[in-house]
């Protein structure tokens, strides 16, 4: 029963972490700014330099800078508040549903790794709410924000790389989950080269090897228990 209730946690808040993603988008503000902001604005801003970069993503035309700047807020408000504890309640139960509840040193790593990420994501996004209101002398803060970004993503590439161990070494092998696991370190590499060109597709690697954790959770939590595998 282990199993099915780490399986079952994961996809509760999987699901719920999808419902907040989606619920960004759905934000007045973003509304309100949807003519104003680049696309991939939100990222490009957990990644901004310089008053360049920062320019680029709020000085979208006459009258979009407030625009921008509520809609900025509202997404890290939300990150805050609900986003970052649910995606990370996703990713410490996703690693304890692939070993059945065992404290390995994998699933330790894995669970470490998720809750470094959510300090720096904290860290990282109480930042960004700084910036947008001293945009006239970002720079001091620029460095923290990246910094924060940076370690956030490395960590959960590298969350990503423990969980694929246990794909791949557990009692239960899941070598095409375990596959899809390792995208977000490529995704990570291309965004550190050009975080412009290249922080979509980390987004999508993301997208892709979460959702397949995700599905595979909901195929355990429906299985029957008599037919799940015991570990060794």
């Amino acid at each position: 029963m282990k199993a099915r209730a780490w399986a079952c946690a994961a996809v509760t808040s999987g699901i719920l972490a999808i419902l907040v993603f989606a619920g960004f988008a759905l934000l007045p503000e973003m509304r309100a700014a949807s003519g104003c902001l680049p696309a991939g604005a939100v990222v490009q801003f957990e990644f901004a330099r310089n008053s360049e970069d920062l320019a680029r993503i709020f000085g979208g035309g006459e009258g979009c800078g407030p625009l921008a700047i509520a809609a900025m807020d509202a997404v890290n408000r939300l990150d805050l508040i609900a986003f970052i504890p649910i995606y990370t309640a996703f990713i410490f139960a996703a690693a304890l549903f692939l070993v059945e509840g065992a404290w390995r040193p994998l699933s330790i790593a894995a669970i470490a790794a998720a809750l470094g990420a959510a300090a720096s994501d904290y860290l990282e996004t109480t930042t960004l709410l700084q910036i947008t209101q001293t945009l006239d002398a970002p720079e001091a803060l620029l460095p923290r924000s990246q910094a924060g970004a940076w370690t956030k993503f490395s960590l959960l590439a590298a969350h990503g790389v423990f969980c694929a161990g246990l794909c791949f070494l557990g009692g239960r092998r899941r070598p095409l989950l375990g596959a899809l696991l390792l995208l977000p370190v490529l995704g990570v590499a291309l965004a550190a080269y050009d975080h412009v060109r290249f922080a979509s597709v980390m987004n999508a690697a993301f997208a892709l090897a979460w959702l397949s954790m995700l599905a595979s959770a909901v195929r355990s939590a429906f299985e029957r228990q008599q037919d799940l595998p015991r570990s060794p």
